[in-house]
């Protein structure tokens, strides 16, 4: 997957790659894609002397992409490719560089037993991936400690590479009152962006709001952007299940303008979740100013510093006091904002390409010296 209508991973990669394009005047490149990826490459830069776009339509995480896919990348020769997933054709043996995200399947595992099977699979290819990688990517340092910790690689394998914001923050009045007509949106709100799975912890999300409603007697949404879980279908129904339902708005998928403009109208964005990478929505929340609420977690608190307020995403109390503590002081409300803006100037998609054509040249040059 690949393109802005993508989130997580397929982001990544459509971002990674724009930017690599403006950064990198010297070499050459050659991208594979599935079929997935066809709408997205028609907004990139079309193919010339130095870029390539080579459709391989080998599906994700299956046999064909360690198969068909690895065929295709060994006819090319190449001097060194960039997996940005772990992903990695088990037997490819020409140099590489893999992103790593996070290790969400080492920690929270899933529930459903007929993915046991794939759980093995994908322990089987990240843990080869990270072994012989020449250098390993990944999103925030506290990343970075799960990949030493999990899948026993050296420290100095791996550079810690932050993200970047990819949403316009121009906006109008007249895009906001749309966007909130859409959705019937009459009153102040917290917006949650992020796919609709477990990590999220979005039942205790809910409840908690539920409860600052509850003994606050505050007239206020939650917006829930984000798609469902297939294959937990479940969360949004025990999401809603909540004495307050009727404040919840649940927006499914959106595109990017819209997505802006539920940012620019929001009151405050807040997430409960309970492992990411990095947290790209709250960098996205950043630039249009808005305060942070969000789980006391390592990766949180590297990212977003004095940004954000932190609550315990198990205790639902505690989401509920946070969301009060930043609606009753007017004051603090202001202080956060600033702080939002200030540090949303740090994450820069072109300083990620930059950071990344580092490595590519790095791996390159002890490429040269074995």
């Amino acid at each position: 997957m690949i393109g802005p209508k993508h989130g997580g991973i397929g982001r990544y990669v459509f971002e990674l790659v724009q930017a690599l394009l403006k950064t990198d005047q010297e070499n050459t490149y050659k991208f594979f894609y599935n079929q997935s990826g066809d709408e997205a490459i028609k907004l990139l830069p079309g193919s010339n002397y130095r870029i390539n776009f080579i459709k391989v339509n080998s599906r994700h995480y299956s046999f064909s992409e360690q198969t068909k896919f690895l065929r295709t990348l060994n006819k090319f020769n190449l001097d060194l490719v960039h997996f940005p997933n772990f992903n990695a054709p088990l037997l490819y043996k020409r140099p590489f560089v893999v992103t790593i995200h996070d290790m969400v399947h080492h920690k929270i595992s899933g529930a459903k037993k007929s993915r046991l099977l794939h759980f093995w699979a994908y322990k089987k290819v990240i843990g080869s991936a990270a072994q012989k990688a020449f250098a390993i990517i990944t999103v925030s340092e506290a990343s970075k400690k799960d990949v030493v910790s999990f899948l026993n690689v050296p420290a100095e394998k791996i550079r810690v590479i932050y993200e970047g914001p990819s949403l316009s923050t121009e906006v109008n009045e007249a895009q906001v009152k749309k966007i909130k007509n859409n959705f019937f949106l009459h009153r102040p709100y917290f917006l949650f962006v992020g796919v609709l799975e477990r990590k999220k912890n979005l039942i205790n999300l809910t409840r908690g709001f539920d409860e600052f409603l509850k003994k606050h007697h505050l007239d206020m949404d939650l917006v829930i952007v984000g798609k469902p879980d297939k294959h937990y279908p479940e969360i949004k129904y025990k999401a809603m299940d909540i004495k307050h339902k009727d404040h919840l708005v649940f927006a499914d998928f959106v595109e990017d303008n819209e997505l802006a403009a539920l940012y620019r109208g929001a009151y405050a964005f807040i997430t409960a979740s309970l492992h990411e990478g990095f947290g790209l929505p709250g960098v996205e929340a950043m630039q249009f100013g808005l305060p942070l609420l969000v789980s006391n977690t390592p990766v949180f608190n590297e990212i977003y510093d004095d940004a954000a307020i932190y609550f315990s995403p198990l205790d639902t109390s505690d989401i509920a006091e946070k969301m009060h503590l930043i609606v009753r002081d007017k004051q603090f409300y202001s202080q956060m904002q600033e702080k939002s803006l200030k540090r949303s100037q740090l994450f820069d998609w072109n300083k990620t390409a930059q950071e990344t054509l580092e490595v590519y040249r790095q791996c390159l040059k002890d490429k040269t010296l074995t």
